[in-house]
């Protein structure tokens, strides 16, 4: 298998994946007097990093950032008195894709993307090469007080560069890796790179780059981190770093991604979670404003929760719609090739379109039309169904669906309970009959949540999003005492500006905010339905509502000013919950509310 696969790449690989510019770098790090020394040679000339000069040749000394403190990172390069973090700016410019060699010394490890050779560390000084043979457009550099793990898979070289105390666990990551490394070789073709290394991080990164991934050091001890974004940024190194998105015409490897890693793991581990997940992201899409409702092919980068709703979740939807459209086989078959035919080049979504189609043999043109190059999604109501016995002791069933958007033309997944038995059928937007063996009891629009649609009332309680989302909502604090940290909150978890109100307007979206005793007189002076919740101690309780009107309002209630300063950094990550109660920063509940699917009995 080792052997298949280094040949494999060899082959996959040609000179057509050679870089327009070839640069040649050498670098030293003092830390002391916190310089860097870099000396550089080029194939073509490239630009001076401190000034506009160009040249083939350079040798210069670039400063280090002054030194931070890692809860006051906003982005981009970090440096303290002990980690490096450059991902741009120190090396010289230039416009076209490039490959590099990279020497690096330091008095601790140091390393950049690529594949490792010529690595010694002797007397305080550590120096290694990195040699980038593919494509990139990002030369970072990394350096810390780490110890060092690896394991082969292969010809593959899998690294942790943890600090002291994380030591344990590496052996997890390391195994992690290999295994999805294993999957998407399977699923895709031969992993692109020599190597994937997880570099601990002071700060709150998540980043992925080229046979590498920088993440929060706190973020890595988290258990669930192995299950989800360690499978993403893995799999970046085929869509993203492997594959480049046509940015003009749309980002496509975000929702690639996230459909591939984090759907397909959840798909792995159970049919529950991969519906709730499909659920998760229908919730999320309906408290969407109309306005933020766009094509997907709109999407370039995150910059929001809406924008996710859109570039993420959308796309992984639309790319679980076309696997069961077309089927297993055919789906993956159309992956190897598209990789096959765009490795280390730029692909759009007509390339994915083209390769679907000539890989599948079907015609894909009306779905890509209304799900990639449209926007919006059809909503389905008036579900009926009537049901009249027939000769031979079968049964006729009638049923009938109104669609809302009738631009949408889709197969609708109905649910069909019998005295005996539960299946599904495919019935179009308007009148399907169908003959059946046993008498039907009670049909169900979609309630595995198989089509990308509006959800109805009831199948879309209310979550934090609604809010999240929403534009022109008002704040109204029961607490004036503590309103600079309910200012801050509030910045911190929404996408628009939000308006502070002394008398609340019902009939629009708010967010209710004080303390248990200030707060609960005024939810029975707006009438608004009680909450259920678990007896347990809590510092602060969380819940989202609607009201009879169908507005969303938002509750915060809290024990003091230390519990509500806790939620500023937690409580933006749950916008799919519809209640979520903590004791201090940590959420100790959480419950995504009852759904419950548009579907009626048959008499």
């Amino acid at each position: 298998m080792k052997t298949l696969i280094t040949a494999a790449i060899a082959l996959l690989f040609p000179t057509w994946a050679m870089a327009d510019v070839h640069m040649d770098l050498n670098v030293k790090l003092d830390l002391n007097k916190r310089i860097l020394h870099v000396s550089a040679t080029s194939d073509k000339p490239t630009t001076h990093p401190l000034n506009a000069e160009k040249a083939t040749s350079f040798a210069y000394q670039i400063a280090l950032p002054a030194p931070q403190a890692s809860q006051s990172w906003q982005g981009g390069g970090f440096t303290d008195d002990k980690n490096l973090y450059l991902p741009s700016g120190w090396h010289p410019q230039t416009d076209e894709p490039v490959t590099f060699t990279l020497t690096l010394q330091a008095p601790q490890p140091i390393l950049s993307t690529g594949t490792i050779s010529d690595e010694v560390q002797h007397d305080g000084q550590y120096q290694a090469t990195f040699t980038m043979d593919r494509p990139t457009d990002a030369i970072p550099i990394f350096s810390g007080p780490y110890h060092i793990k690896e394991k082969q898979l292969g010809k593959v070289r899998l690294r942790t560069y943890f600090y002291a105390g994380m030591d344990p666990l590496s052996d997890d990551y390391l195994d992690r890796t290999a295994d999805y490394i294993t999957r998407f070789t399977d699923q895709i073709g031969p992993y692109p790179f020599d190597n994937f290394h997880i570099v601990a991080a002071p700060v709150s990164a998540g980043y992925g780059f080229a046979g590498l991934t920088y993440m929060g050091a706190r973020v890595l001890a988290l258990p669930f981190i192995k299950d989800s974004s360690l499978g993403h940024e893995i799999l970046h190194n085929y869509w993203g770093n492997g594959v480049f998105p046509d940015y003009k015409t749309g980002n496509w490897a975000e929702g690639l991604t996230t459909y591939m890693a984090d759907y397909m793991s959840a798909e792995a581990a159970s049919e529950d979670k991969a519906r709730n997940m499909r659920l998760s992201w229908l919730r999320d899409y309906a408290a969407l404003p109309a306005e933020m409702d766009k094509p997907v092919t709109t999407f370039v980068s995150k910059h929001g929760q809406s924008s996710q709703v859109i570039g993420y979740n959308k796309v992984a939807f639309i790319f679980n719609m076309l696997r069961r459209e077309i089927g297993d086989d055919l789906f993956f078959a159309s992956l190897q090739q598209f990789w096959q035919n765009y490795a280390f080049k730029t692909a759009s979504w007509r390339d994915l379109e083209a390769t679907f189609g000539q890989t599948s043999g079907q015609d894909l043109a009306d779905f890509f039309q209304q799900w990639v190059y449209g926007k919006g999604a059809p909503a389905f109501t008036d579900l009926r169904a009537e049901s009249s016995p027939q000769a031979n002791a079968r049964w006729l069933l009638t049923t009938q669906l109104t669609q809302t958007n009738s631009a949408f033309r889709v197969p609708v997944p109905l649910e069909i309970t019998t005295e005996g038995e539960t299946f599904t059928l495919t019935a179009s937007q308007n009148r399907t009959t169908t003959q059946l063996h046993v008498r039907p009891t009670r049909v169900s629009l979609d309630p595995d949540f198989h089509l990308f649609r509006q959800l109805g009332t009831n199948e879309a309680p209310a979550t934090l999003r609604d809010i999240m989302l929403a534009k022109d909502v008002a704040l109204y604090l029961t607490d004036t005492d503590m309103r600079d940290e309910a200012i801050a909150l509030v910045q911190r978890m929404m996408e628009h500006d939000v308006r502070e109100v002394s008398n609340l307007d019902p009939s629009a979206p708010f967010i209710l905010m004080g303390s248990s005793a200030t707060l609960y007189p005024h939810l029975r002076s707006l009438n608004l339905a009680p909450v259920r919740m678990p007896r347990i101690a809590t510092t602060a309780q969380v819940w989202a509502g609607k009201t009879r009107d169908q507005v969303p309002y938002l509750v915060i209630t809290y024990q003091d000013a230390e519990s509500l300063r806790a939620l500023q950094r937690p409580l933006p990550h749950y916008g799919r919950q519809n209640m979520v109660l903590f004791q201090g920063a940590k959420a100790i509940f959480k419950s995504i509310g009852q759904s419950r699917p548009l579907s009626v009995s048959i008499n």
